[in-house]
């Protein structure tokens, strides 16, 4: 086992369970519940390298660089936060364009007789 399994084990259940709360938290909402739990798991293990052999969540370095340091930029762990976001936006994108597909394939078909919305007298 190297060094970095348990941290990573510990932000990978940090986002587990954060993701779950925000699942049962947003019980009403099916199509935002699954992009809030999504994007709570790719952002917390989302990776950067820094030093050159290092490698820790980009959430972490980039508030560390934000926060600690005086002249590091945090413009690389941000652009893997974005790339991780949008890739996450990406598939509920799909996901709602081929939900919406497969209800309009499964959709009843209507005649085009000309009757519609007849009423049928005895």
């Amino acid at each position: 086992m190297s060094g970095y399994f348990l941290p990573w084990l510990v932000v990978g259940v940090a986002a587990a369970l954060s993701a779950g709360l925000l699942w049962l938290a947003l019980r009403r909402w099916r199509r935002l519940r699954w992009l809030a739990a999504g994007l709570t798991i790719a952002l917390a293990l989302a990776p950067y390298r820094f030093d050159g052999e290092h490698w820790a969540p980009a959430f972490v370095v980039s508030l560390f660089r934000l926060l600690f340091e005086d002249d590091a930029s945090p413009r690389g762990p941000l652009l893997i936060l974005g790339a991780a976001t949008a890739a996450v936006l990406a598939l509920a994108a799909a996901g709602i364009g081929i939900t919406a597909l497969a209800q309009l394939v499964a959709r009843p078909r209507r005649s085009h007789s000309g009757a519609r919305n007849t009423v049928e007298t005895r």
